[in-house]
């Protein structure tokens, strides 16, 4: 009885609560109508998208083929991953040619058939850049081996610090410093013909480029007018903390506590990442491409973005300024770096909050959640949050990235066997814990044959085994799916709310976690997670200031028991507050929404149980005052 009471008075605390703070604001002042600022920027790993000749592996053309599976979901910017001449020993991001597409993905034409379909669907094109190295296949780096002409110095080569004694056939050629590579080793490769070591911060293959070069950051310059000029809207460029190293050459000092200096992860990396020059060079990337666009009188902006695991506060001079501009997105990467653990709602709202109070006057924020190096959400949290997932990063105000399948909550492929593992790379060096393989597998298109991704009867990869349930053209036709979840979210993101709106986020328990977008004059959305493993009742009243006592359902989880039109008390005092299942989400609108059926069964049942829940509580309070 005692137990019972307590939970009955704290009840009561419950709903007599006073209005929660939110734990952010954030204030869209000035609208931003560029083509980008709002747009979805989907990744496709070109290898494992659509093979349109049957033999195993992704191409342009299968891209081609599937431009109006993005016209569907109403995403306007794709991101396709590197198709550069290559001999993939590090998936194309080992550049043989920077201008010629590798065969396997197809050909130049197959490339301006693309771009043509595209523009007329209305589709942008952003592709991958890779100025930090190249392949040692490549004409570059052979003509620099052998130090001809202005080829000589494209690279960074030093001595051995024991290049005296190398006359002895019986010397080892020592390396200029302790600097490591991130895949494992030391960054410097001996090369018998020139007699001296080249530095990789990737793998041997991968030869590092002299930034400081002028001719080098020339011949970046001519790649991207290259791409340009065949209708490229735009790049992302790969790994950008790495393009420079102190030319000293100083040993790089243990993190504290750290005592394996052969270890890439034990190392401080002050000498070979983030140098002050990084954010020079995209600045002068951006004035290139602003540049481009005005001489060649093209109506529309070129895209930026950049890719660097590093420190917020260096992310944000990526942006630049209104008189010296950088990167429009400087990719960032803390959501796909969120930890699983119990402070899953407080770790999401920091990250979020961090950003945008970070945010550069008038730049636009970007939510990165997934990508090919990295776990998908379904097989990081489960395959119920991808629901989740999908409404919060479509429901941020900014630039959203969607990783090839998961609107349809694709998940890693964890059944490979160590023969058909094609990733020779681990990052973080002999420790990775995985290939990345695993995300990298084929998109899953239908229950045929290895998911519709290829008619091959082995596919550069096996295809997940869930494919014949799995797939999008059954989503397509469930209209609780994953798939149809996203298109939702994804119209959502049309209104003018969600382009402009302002943004109030509110952390009110380790379970629940919420996001209301607002615009003056115009409908609000609410979204609300529960990202714990119990039912909740949510007043939303008592967390929200200036609600109407009733919302109106504009979309659910499919496990989360609510369909649109459904009405949801905010009071506690009348009618059925909301009640949200473990791992579930519903977004609220104060618009008017026409109901899809009648209203289902759980919103009475709900209400019958809070009333009878309510009663219980007077009753049982009355009688222990008596």
């Amino acid at each position: 009885m005692k137990t019972f009471c307590a939970y009955c008075l704290v009840m009561i605390a419950y709903y007599l609560h006073p209005t929660v703070n939110c734990s952010m604001y954030y204030n869209a002042t000035k609208p931003n109508n560029e083509w980008w600022s709002n747009t979805i920027l989907y990744q496709v790993y070109p290898k494992s998208f659509k093979d349109s000749n049957k033999d195993g592996i992704g191409d342009l053309k299968g891209i081609t083929q599937k431009l109006d599976h993005f016209v569907d979901l109403g995403i306007e910017t794709l991101w396709v991953g590197p198709f550069f001449k290559s001999p993939m020993y590090d998936m194309g991001y080992d550049v043989e040619d920077f201008k010629m597409i590798d065969p396997i993905f197809g050909t130049m034409s197959d490339l301006e058939e693309l771009v043509f379909e595209m523009n007329k669907r209305n589709l942008k094109l952003i592709i991958d850049l890779i100025p930090n190295h190249s392949s040692d296949r490549c004409e570059w780096f052979q003509k620099s081996i052998k130090q001809e002409g202005k080829y000589k110095d494209y690279y960074i080569w030093r001595n051995a610090t024991n290049q005296d004694e190398l006359g002895n056939s019986s010397v080892t050629p020592k390396p200029p410093n302790n600097w490591l590579s991130i895949f494992g080793g030391s960054a410097w490769k001996w090369n018998e013909e020139r007699k001296q070591f080249y530095f990789h911060q990737f793998s041997n293959e991968q030869p590092d480029f002299d930034m400081r070069n002028p001719d080098v950051k020339q011949q970046i310059l001519d790649v991207m007018e290259f791409w340009m000029d065949k209708g490229v809207s735009g790049f992302r460029f790969d790994a950008v903390k790495f393009l420079y190293e102190n030319s000293s050459l100083p040993d790089e000092p243990l993190k504290p506590g750290m005592s394996n200096s052969s270890e890439y992860i034990e190392l401080n990396h002050i000498y070979t990442t983030d140098q002050p020059e990084v954010i020079d060079i995209v600045k002068e990337w951006r004035a290139f491409m602003d540049n481009y666009t005005k001489t060649k009188n093209i109506s529309v902006s070129s895209l930026l973005a950049s890719e660097s695991y590093t420190r917020q506060d260096i992310l944000m001079q990526y942006y630049g300024n209104s008189s010296n501009p950088g990167a429009q997105i400087p990719f960032n990467l803390a959501l796909v770096r969120l930890p699983k653990n119990d402070n899953i709602v407080e770790s999401i709202d920091n990250i979020i909050k961090n950003w945008l109070i970070d945010l550069p006057e008038n730049m636009v924020a970007n939510w990165v959640m997934e990508n090919h190096d990295n776990l998908r959400l379904s097989s990081k949290f489960g395959a119920e949050t991808v629901p989740m997932f999908t409404a919060l990063k479509l429901a941020l105000p900014g630039i959203e990235v969607t990783y090839y399948g998961s609107e349809i909550g694709m998940e890693d492929n964890m059944y490979l066997r160590p023969e058909q593992v094609t990733d020779n790379n681990l990052a973080g060096g002999p420790k990775g814990s995985r290939p990345r393989d695993y995300e990298r597998c084929p998109m899953q298109w239908d229950d045929s044959i290895n998911g519709g991704f290829t008619e091959e009867k082995k596919p550069w990869l096996p295809v997940n085994p869930n494919y014949y349930k799995m797939n999008v053209e059954a989503q397509k036709k469930i209209p609780t799916s994953n798939y149809n979840f996203y298109k939702k979210m994804s119209q959502l993101r049309k209104t003018d709310t969600l382009k402009n709106g302002d943004l109030q986020t509110y952390n009110i328990t380790k379970s629940i976690y919420i996001l209301k977008r607002s615009l003056l004059d115009h409908e609000s959305y609410i979204v609300v997670i529960n990202f714990g493993s119990e039912s909740e009742t949510v007043i939303l009243s008592n967390a929200i200031r200036n609600l109407k006592d009733e919302l109106f359902v504009y979309l659910g989880s499919e496990n989360s028991a609510y369909i649109p039109g459904n009405i949801v008390s905010t009071v506690s005092s009348t009618g059925h507050p909301l009640q949200l299942r473990p791992q579930s989400v519903v977004v609220l609108t104060d618009k008017y929404i026409e109901p899809e059926s009648p209203r289902n069964s759980a919103s009475y049942s709900t209400e019958t149980s809070t009333k009878l829940t309510r009663l219980l509580c007077v009753f049982i309070l009355a009688r222990l005052i008596l």
